[in-house]
């Protein structure tokens, strides 16, 4: 979505984990809040965080750090 692109993320390179939903990511990753215009499109990730890996956006539930849900960049 143009609302990530133009937060002009970083996309992480290298991940030794599984971009699956329900793995716990390392807390030292960099993660960005999920803007507004994407949290009114699916208002049940409010509050949540992401990264970018490659062509993919892993959206992160923030207290526990587990993966929810993995979406191509061009989706949101």
């Amino acid at each position: 979505m143009q609302s990530i692109a133009r937060l002009n993320v970083q996309p992480v390179n290298n991940v030794n984990f599984s971009l699956s939903v329900g793995t716990v990511i390392p807390r030292d990753l960099h993660l960005q809040t999920l803007p507004a215009d994407v949290v009114e499109i699916a208002p049940q990730y409010r509050g949540y965080c992401f990264f970018v890996v490659r062509d993919q956006i892993v959206i992160v539930e923030p207290s526990t750090c587990k993966i929810v849900t993995v979406l191509p960049l061009g989706r949101i």
